[in-house]
């Protein structure tokens, strides 16, 4: 074997290793990155769960406040009602 084809050839291992060391690196890092997927798509799962019940409990509580606001204006206006009929007496 000459010295070129030898260096050739010692170049043609060198690359083959790297790319074969690249291969496996990109390959852990596909399974990494499906793993981190995985656990990304169960926590988003979990935020869409709990932003319903978020949205289901403010509901209710506006519901509830509305009331509130409403029985309270009634009983302010009522009062103020009773308050100027019994100065007009």
């Amino acid at each position: 074997m000459t010295r070129l084809s030898t260096a050739l050839h010692n170049d043609l291992q060198l690359l083959k290793m790297l790319r074969d060391e690249l291969a496996l690196k990109a390959h852990l890092l596909k399974a990494e990155a499906k793993a981190e997927w995985e656990t990304l798509e169960i926590k988003s799962a979990e935020l869409k769960a709990h932003v319903m019940r978020a949205e289901v409990a403010a509901d209710h509580a506006k519901r509830d406040a509305e009331a509130a606001i409403t029985l309270l204006v009634d009983t302010v206006k009522t009062g103020y009602a009773s308050i100027r009929s019994a100065l007009k007496s």
